[in-house]
């Protein structure tokens, strides 16, 4: 039969991963070294420590940076499938490993702010754990060991244990790589090729088999003058040497047969000029910024701000993004979705002044005010009139928008979180550029914010004159 992949109708087999729940995943962390995970980012806010680390090593001897990004074509859909069951087969190290799980429960964001008590239900989880069978370490000492003792007002409670045969656990993932049925009509088909796209495993069987490709066929960026990043399949390559560079877009332009991998050309960007087979590898222009999962990089100073669209109509982008609540206690709500807007786009990432440059953190926290006060102006408009917020109301939100602002930016728990984070801006100039951002975006918009508008006006004007503000720093990052 001929492959079928890339359905969502699938029909479940017995002995399906899903069984083990979500601590699947985390049965290879005892089995395979994590350092064998190579370049693989588990999330865009990975960036973060690779991109430090990278950059302290670079800082002392200033050079030109090369950048190459290459994107995998159909990565799931090729992988060969005995590839990588031989791979797993040849991780494990013990013949049995226990799996326990346990309950996380804490309060909600809402529950949290300044200690205030809302009637919110609390935030519950059902996390895993994968251990050595050989391993005798006690509830208490596991969650030490996977640092959860940093989280804050929570519960654990742990729920029961299971013994697992190394063997079980390899025919298992065997079968549900070679065994995934699909139905289409009355007919099954087996997928032949590729692993299946959107299972619990997905992810992580893609992150160990490019891994490995990393060892046998890229084995040459091994060295500090290389930062190799990889989301999935999507590989980004900064470098001091320009002839790894072009030599890391050659090997993978080529393809891996033996890994199932093609390049998409269309997908490449570098930021120097190449040629390859005749055609010309897509170039960045000089002076902007390199595109990478969500994040424009600075090519010279490796600063980092969040990438938006400017192609598509921005205030219809925002309005495709929010969820209205018709609630009870629309005030309250209405605070809540603003906090919110601004607290999603908080990454470390983007404010850490050992990462970037004061001008790069200050411009990245007034480029999420200019952001919060659009979504803020929309949900406002979504709601009916008699729900709408009073400027009271919307004044009052923006103080308080500023303040957990502040509080989010120089927060202990970051610091705690990560002893090297420093953000480098005082409470009266994270107030300057909420007000701002607001003054920007309200302007712009129709006449109902004319007092909050006089307000957040006043202000500025206050602010600007305290001893306290760099007011030409802050001033410089509005743009």
């Amino acid at each position: 039969m001929r492959p079928i992949t890339n359905l969502r109708k699938r029909v479940p087999i017995r002995g399906s991963p899903k069984e083990l729940g979500p601590g699947v995943n985390k049965i290879l962390a005892p089995i395979i070294d994590p350092g064998k995970m190579g370049s693989a980012l588990f999330s865009v806010g990975d960036i973060y420590k690779r991109m430090k680390h990278f950059k302290s090593r670079t800082s002392i001897s200033p050079a030109r940076f090369y950048f190459a990004k290459v994107d995998v074509q159909s990565a799931f859909d090729t992988i060969p499938q005995a590839a990588i069951v031989s791979l797993l087969n040849s991780i494990p190290q013990q013949r049995q490993y226990r799996i326990s799980k346990y309950l996380e429960v804490s309060p909600s964001i809402a529950a949290q702010e300044n200690g205030r008590n809302f009637k919110t239900k609390p935030v519950k989880k059902w996390p895993s754990l994968a251990v050595k069978d050989d391993d005798h370490s006690t509830f208490i000492q596991r969650l030490e060991n996977e640092q959860n003792t940093k989280k804050r007002n929570t519960v654990f409670v742990d729920l029961y244990q299971k013994q697992y045969e190394t063997s079980e656990l390899l025919r298992l993932v065997a079968s549900h790589i070679q065994q995934n049925l699909i139905k289409v009509g009355k007919k099954y088909y087996r997928q032949k090729q590729g692993i299946p796209q959107g299972s619990i495993l997905s992810s992580t069987l893609c992150n160990y088999f490019y891994a490995d490709l990393e060892v046998h066929v890229l084995s040459f960026l091994n060295s500090d003058d290389c930062m190799l990043l990889r989301l999935i399949d999507d590989f980004l390559l900064i470098t001091t040497d320009k002839s790894k560079a072009i030599q890391f877009i050659q090997v993978l332009h080529q393809g891996v047969p033996e890994y199932g991998v093609t390049v998409n050309p269309r997908k490449s960007l570098i930021n120097f000029d190449l040629v390859i087979d005749g055609r010309k590898v897509s170039r960045l222009e000089d002076g902007e910024h390199f595109p990478y999962c969500g994040t424009l990089i600075n090519t010279r100073t490796l600063d980092i701000t969040r990438a938006s669209n400017q192609d598509q109509d921005q205030d219809q982008a925002i309005y495709d993004s929010l969820t209205v609540e018709f609630s009870r206690t629309p005030g309250q709500t209405f605070r809540r979705k603003v906090l919110n807007a601004f607290k999603i786009q908080s990454h470390i990432i983007f404010f850490d002044t050992k990462l970037n440059s004061v001008p790069t953190m200050l411009n990245n926290v007034y480029r999420a005010f200019r952001e919060t006060a659009t979504k803020m102006w929309a949900y406002t408009r979504c709601l009916p009139v008699p729900k709408q917020p009073s400027p009271g109301i919307v004044i009052k939100t923006i103080q308080r928008l500023a303040e957990t602002a502040y509080l989010l930016l120089v927060s202990k728990t970051r610091k705690l979180r990560y002893p090297d984070y420093v953000c480098d801006v005082k409470k009266y100039e994270v107030s300057w550029l909420a007000y701002s951002a607001f003054i920007q975006v309200l302007s712009r918009k129709q006449s109902n914010y004319a007092e909050t508008l006089g307000w957040l006006k006043a202000e500025n004007i206050k602010l600007s004159l305290l001893k306290d503000i760099r007011r030409s720093r802050v001033q410089a990052s509005c743009n």
